[in-house]
């Protein structure tokens, strides 16, 4: 059963993968088109965070402290 465990962990793990990563490339898109800087900064703040989350694979390692 720990094999089962693996399988649906990894799995997991390369969702959220790309879930972060989907989310880092639609800030990244915000904050280029983004009209005042305030809003364009919050974009690429959280373009970073969720870039950072998308390479560790783990979402909980990645905190916002960081940036």
């Amino acid at each position: 059963m720990r094999s089962t465990s693996n399988s649906a962990n990894t799995e997991r793990d390369s969702s959220n993968r790309a879930y972060n990563a989907a989310r880092a490339e639609w800030h990244s898109h915000r904050a280029s088109i983004s009209t005042d800087n305030s809003t364009k900064r919050l974009h690429e703040r959280f373009a970073l965070l969720y870039r950072a989350r998308a390479e560790v694979g783990n979402a909980d390692t990645a905190t916002s402290s960081e940036f």
